[in-house]
């Protein structure tokens, strides 16, 4: 089974994996730089019905660091900060999944998975921020109704009215 690996430097290649049955020591044994501590699976993705998995280490020196960003919306079973946003160190790896068997990834594989799911996730965040800002002028406009059916007088600590505030902000 061919799976994508992927080098500090962003560099991606696929290489054949042997024995299915210990996918770690396989990637701990093709892996050319490593972070701190052991090898661990570090995210997983539902894109239809495959499952893409991330291997690597979230823990190293910053010589170590890995320049790739992740696709958004990992799922982890112990990293708490979204897959887009994490610091990994040395080599990642990524393998898909279908029917709890490995199958084959190239680079184009990812790639579409990559811009898909970035792009997907991109249109739920401009969707969002447009519900928040349309939240906020609401509650502007009702402050601004507010401000015209009552005098408001604003006053200092001993009770003196203040004067107006003309500038522009």
């Amino acid at each position: 089974m061919e799976c994508i690996h992927i080098s500090r430097d962003e560099t991606m290649k696929e290489f054949k994996i042997k024995n299915v049955k210990n996918i770690i020591k396989t990637l701990l044994k093709t892996s050319i730089c490593q972070g701190t501590g052991n090898i661990s699976e570090l995210y997983n993705w539902l894109f239809g019905d495959i499952t893409i998995k991330c291997y690597g280490w979230h823990d190293g020196d910053i010589g170590f660091l890995n320049k790739h960003t992740l696709p958004p919306g990992g799922a982890s079973n112990f990293l708490e900060q979204d897959s887009s946003e994490i610091n990994l160190f040395g080599d990642i790896f990524i393998l898909r999944i279908e029917n709890n068997k490995l199958i084959n990834t190239d680079v184009s594989d990812y790639g579409e998975f990559y811009n898909i799911i970035s792009s997907n996730y991109s249109d739920n965040e401009e969707n969002t921020d447009d519900d928040s800002d349309s939240v906020i002028s609401e509650a502007d406009s009702d402050i601004a109704d507010a401000e015209e059916e009552y005098e408001i007088i604003n006053t200092n600590a001993e009770g003196e009215e203040l004067e107006k505030d003309n500038n522009e902000y």
